[in-house]
């Protein structure tokens, strides 16, 4: 066995089990999240060098159909999730309650994950955005117990990118996510779809309402891919 292979399996595992919840179109309420029954989510095992990038490279990896179609000029809003412990002393038999952080955002690009400039979503890259991008668990205070939520906002109707404003506007509606178990994938950032299946329609759409029937004609987008 070389020694590279030997060092690598005598790496210690990682040390957090970080629960991802996500939604479209806002944040979960901090009343959502219990030790015994989550909102959403996925679990992964990872370090505290672990980016706001990796989780959404994460997210999209485990839950593809999550993401809208095309994915380009998606933003990814993240808040951190940690018991709020205030009050909470002399009452150890209480259920907790939960607090929010804002963590910053990232925007789908071309190329992956794209630095944007503003809250309003115009585009340009600055150093803010790219520390966003690039903000860890540790930055964040992760410890274990808390939890990261990630609000998916798709683009607007005219195409621009969703302010991170958005995510904490909670009208009661979100956008169609569809995780049908059919095994339609896609390639997320190359902007291919592979397999059968049908996309959602764009749009807004209340849980419970019957989605209309496609078009047998493939639909052209709106050229953002």
């Amino acid at each position: 066995m070389s020694s590279h292979s030997e060092d690598f399996n005598d790496r210690p595992p990682p040390p957090f089990l970080v629960h991802l919840a996500y939604r479209s179109g806002t944040f979960f309420r901090p009343e959502d999240f219990s030790p015994e029954s989550l909102p959403r989510h996925i679990s992964i095992y990872t370090w505290p060098s672990c980016t706001l990038s990796e989780l959404a490279l994460e997210l999209a990896a485990s839950k593809p159909s999550v993401l809208p179609y095309p994915a380009i000029g998606t933003r990814l809003a993240f808040q951190l999730v940690y018991p709020d412990l205030r009050g909470m002393a002399s009452l150890s038999d209480a259920q907790p309650r939960y607090a929010v952080k804002d963590l910053g955002s990232i925007v789908i690009g071309q190329g992956g994950l794209a630095a944007e400039t503003s809250e309003s979503g115009v585009s340009g890259g600055t150093s803010r955005v790219d520390n966003e991008t690039g903000k860890t668990l540790n930055d964040a205070r992760f410890v274990v117990g808390d939890f990261i939520s990630c609000a998916i906002l798709p683009p607007l109707s005219d195409g621009s990118v969703a302010p991170a404003s958005n995510a904490r506007r909670d009208s009661g509606r979100a956008y169609a996510v569809r995780e049908n178990g059919t095994g339609r994938g896609r390639d997320v950032w190359a902007g291919r779809r592979e397999g059968p299946g049908r996309r959602v329609p764009s749009g807004e759409w209340r849980r419970g309402e019957t989605l209309p029937e496609p078009p047998l004609v493939r639909s052209r987008g709106r050229g953002r891919w």
